[in-house]
């Protein structure tokens, strides 16, 4: 099994400069007062000794998200080199930031984490199920449990995974839309159950299918989604090697 893998102490420090210097867009992952997940872009404004600064919205963007509330538990990601950095921390206060005098933008103040996770990007690559696999996913609104859907998986990533359905029962969804998808990856194991967003619905194929798209969210989180997160990696390293093999 694949150790995880952390950056602690200075190495830690010096990830959050770097990540404020070259303004890297950061990933921030959180539930709102409607306990609905939101995602959302943000950038570090600012860092002090146990303490830094974060966008909430960029100038001149009036449908921002929803402010977290104070000791409010947040997820947040960003890019570095072959990996992409994970921590979560706790929300001080939200305020405004002056980014250049006379321009204020809406800001979340947040503890500094005292380590950070680091994962493959190659994690959130989308890797194809391998022929002759036959991956059954399941998958419904979070407010309609009783309105059940059903599918064959076509790719997975720590990101998110294709559904291959009949065209003729796609859902008519829009797009965000909360939902609840399950799936076992691989024979013998235990089902993989987490929540999702809805992405999209696309006919792409000539037989009367459609493809829909979801997106994990709330993974990052939790020590239990983080775990998922990197069984998903394990399951897609299988996949990918299966699919060489099948061509070799």
């Amino acid at each position: 099994m694949r150790k995880r893998k952390f950056i602690v102490g200075r190495e830690c420090e010096q990830a959050l400069q770097l990540a404020q210097e070259k303004q890297f867009l950061i990933t921030v992952t959180n539930k709102n007062e409607n306990d609905n997940w939101q995602v959302f872009k943000s950038k570090i404004l600012a860092m002090q000794p146990n303490r830094m600064t974060i966008s909430l919205s960029p100038p001149g963007v009036t449908d921002a998200p929803t402010e977290p509330s104070p000791g409010q538990e947040i997820a947040l990601t960003f890019k570095k080199g072959y990996n992409k950095c994970l921590f979560t921390t706790r929300v001080i206060s939200c305020g405004q930031f002056e980014i250049e005098p006379g321009v204020t933008v809406p800001s979340i103040m947040v503890y500094k984490p005292e380590q950070i996770e680091k994962i493959q990007r190659r994690t959130f690559e989308r890797i194809g199920v391998p022929a002759g696999d036959r991956v059954t996913v399941s998958f419904y609104p979070c407010d309609d449990t009783e309105d059940k859907y059903h599918g064959q998986l076509l790719n997975l990533s720590a990101g998110g995974l294709g559904v291959k359905v009949l065209a003729s029962e796609a859902p008519s969804w829009p797009n965000d839309r909360q939902c609840q998808v399950s799936f076992v990856p691989l024979l013998g194991q235990e089902p993989i159950v987490l929540q999702s967003r809805f992405r999209h619905a696309t006919d792409t194929f000539h037989d009367g299918y459609a493809l829909l798209g979801f997106q994990f969210v709330g993974l990052e989180l939790t020590e239990q989604g983080r775990s998922i997160l990197h069984r998903i990696g394990r399951v897609t390293t299988v996949y990918e090697r299966r699919m060489q093999l099948a061509h070799a």
